[in-house]
């Protein structure tokens, strides 16, 4: 029987008003319900949060490889890794070594100092590249601030991966730790440095964590472009492929 109040009125029912997320909880259901925090970046495309994990476990991460390995060892496995370079450090005399070990030590300083700012660029970049496959590729409804907040959401999953390589630094061997192949997460970390540089390249790509923000990303883009999800999350992967390709063909050319 219909509502008799209801029926002699024109007033339309109440809309609901969309489901409002804390900063705490839009980083929460990122890893459990990833689509409620995507839908509220139409609401609010703040980062700060997120953004400020991400740096402080960077940071973390940076002080404890530091302090567990030094700077030697760091600076010198991080030049072994690459074959290349590992056979110039070997043929060099001591004082062409000290200076080799110098320059790295500074470009890694320089990276470890300057983690925000890294954090920025490369979120921009990919932001950039995301706004421009949502918005005209797909056709979706978008912004590029919208897609900036997209990204760094999406790095989240790289935080865990920080706490990983935190206590993989105190469970490895200082003398063999690899600053490049931080922990386990990632295929390469168990491959040996004397593999070919096309392997190292093509696995080194093949990184559980970021697998999972690319995944976040497209389906979160998806999401705030209007577009479906299954759409996204391809065209990110399809992207993701061609320049991991790319990269590992570089590599090999000139290894």
């Amino acid at each position: 029987m219909p509502d008799t109040a209801s029926a002699l009125t024109d007033t339309p029912e109440p809309i609901p008003e969309p489901q409002t997320l804390s900063q705490v909880e839009r980083v929460v259901d990122t890893f459990i319900e990833p689509s409620k925090t995507f839908a509220d970046i139409k609401r609010n495309r703040s980062w700060w949060l997120p953004f400020l994990i991400i740096v402080v476990l960077g940071y973390v991460f940076c002080f404890v490889a530091v302090q567990h390995v030094g700077w030697e060892s760091l600076t010198t496995n991080v030049l072994k890794s690459n074959p290349r370079n590992a056979e110039k450090l070997e043929k060099a005399t001591p004082a062409e070594q000290a200076q080799m070990l110098a320059v790295t030590k500074g470009f890694m300083e320089g990276f470890m100092v300057g983690t925000p700012v890294v954090v920025l660029a490369l979120n921009a970049l990919f932001a950039v590249l995301l706004w421009a496959g949502f918005a005209f590729v797909l056709g979706g409804s978008t912004t590029f601030g919208e897609m900036f907040a997209v990204s760094i959401l999406a790095s989240l999953p790289n935080a865990l991966n920080s706490l990983i390589a935190i206590v993989t630094v105190f469970a490895s061997d200082p003398q063999g730790y690899n600053l490049n192949l931080p922990s386990p997460a990632n295929l390469a970390y168990f491959l040996s440095p004397d593999s070919a540089a096309w392997l190292l390249s093509l696995t080194k790509s093949l990184d559980i964590f970021s697998l999972w923000s690319l995944a976040l990303a497209g389906f979160g883009g998806a999401i705030v472009s209007r577009v479906k999800p299954l759409r996204g999350i391809v065209l990110v992967f399809v992207v993701w492929i061609l320049y991991v390709l790319v990269k590992t063909g570089i590599t090999a050319a000139f290894s």
